[in-house]
């Protein structure tokens, strides 16, 4: 899979912008502020239909104009295709090889992108909220109708929030939600469950590579219902609605829902350790790594290709021997890298690497490699 040319118009700081891309090493290097870490943004709405950066899709439109332009041509699986995003004023529009979709889950999976910023170089240390959306935003590019069940159990857990906040508690219509609730929940608790199995199993093998086989990577999937990989839908339909039910009087006492998808984590041990409490810095940046580098085995083990991988500005927080590892375990991508030190170009094979420099919104130079 990989991108193979990218129009921008009106995009932050670009008027007009068509790039043609390196199918390996597509290096942008520029000053900060200048516009490197725009283009990946705009690569990344081609897969998930907004930014990484931001909610709000005004935010994104060129100052002082009203309407954008993104549209990216693609290859996979032996095919091209092309998708394009559109924002006017109050108004947004998505196509998939010249159709408009409906919703957000159609355009999941068509690219399959995966991003590596320095925040996630802290996916370890930081809070459950992160490891939550690290493992939403990964199984919904694999099973889009992840998205779809996911969606509509947080416009449940909204619906049954604001209801018991009420004055007075409909019980009746609480035992609809709940309902709602362990359907959907059931759901997402087995994909969930079946994608953090894959993915530990993956990130335990690349961490020992990434250590020299002195560390050992362990993640098991944290959650309130104590699932097993015995448990079915119905079984864990069963367990969420019984958790509901003997925690209501406390979610109507407290007007919040207890129990739920929302309360998930990851448990993450380094030899028999938990790294969040235990670890060294440098040991939860690899373990970072480890995961963030698992993604992308998984989505080809699951799609039959790899994905496009986009190193927001990864480097400058890493030391060499890390740049090295990371560099080595990438060859088989298709790889987008913003930068502001010249000195990295070095780490990449010329041959395999075309280099955009970035000046205020403008690329004032292409070094071409090899494609």
């Amino acid at each position: 899979m990989r991108l193979n040319s990218l129009q921008l118009v009106n995009f932050r700081n670009y008027d007009n912008l068509y790039l043609e891309f390196n199918k390996k090493v597509n290096l942008l290097v520029g000053k900060n502020g200048q516009g490197k870490t725009n283009i990946v943004e705009s690569i990344y709405m081609l897969s998930f239909g907004k930014s990484f950066r931001t909610s709000k899709d005004k935010e994104i439109v060129k100052f002082e104009t009203e309407n954008l332009y993104v549209g990216g041509n693609f290859s996979k699986e032996h095919t091209n295709g092309l998708i394009e995003v559109a924002i006017g004023k109050n108004k947004k529009g998505i196509k998939v090889n010249k159709i408009h979709i409906q919703k957000i889950y159609e355009l999941l999976g068509n690219i399959n992108v995966v991003i590596f910023s320095p925040e996630d170089l802290r996916l370890v240390k930081e809070g459950p909220k992160e490891r939550r959306s690290f493992i939403d935003k990964e199984i919904s590019q694999i099973m889009p109708k992840y998205y779809n069940y996911l969606t509509n159990y947080n416009k449940i857990l909204f619906q049954r929030n604001q209801l018991l906040k009420s004055k007075n508690v409909d019980s009746a219509l609480l035992d609809v939600y709940d309902e709602s609730l362990a359907k959907y929940g059931s759901y997402i608790y087995i994909l969930r469950r079946d994608f953090i199995k894959k993915i530990a199993n993956i990130s335990k093998n690349l961490h020992e590579k990434l250590t020299g086989g002195i560390e050992e990577l362990s993640i098991t999937y944290k959650n309130q219902l104590n699932i097993c990989d015995e448990d079915t839908t119905s079984t864990v339909y069963n367990k969420f609605i019984e958790k509901l039910m003997s925690n209501r009087e406390h979610d109507i006492e407290t007007r919040t829902t207890r129990y739920g998808l929302h309360k998930d984590d990851l448990n993450i041990y380094i030899n028999g350790l938990d790294v969040r409490l235990y670890g060294s810095q440098g040991q939860q940046r690899t373990a970072s790594i480890s995961l963030k580098l698992s993604e992308i085995e998984l989505i080809n083990n699951e799609v039959g290709e790899y994905p496009i991988l986009i190193l927001d500005d990864v480097f400058s927080e890493l030391d060499e021997t890390r740049q090295k590892l990371l560099v080595d375990n990438l060859n088989v991508v298709q790889m987008f890298i913003t930068t502001a030190e010249i000195a990295h170009k070095n780490i990449f094979d010329k041959s395999n690497t075309t280099i955009f420099n970035i000046e205020s919104g403008h690329v004032i130079n292409i070094e071409n490699g090899g494609n």
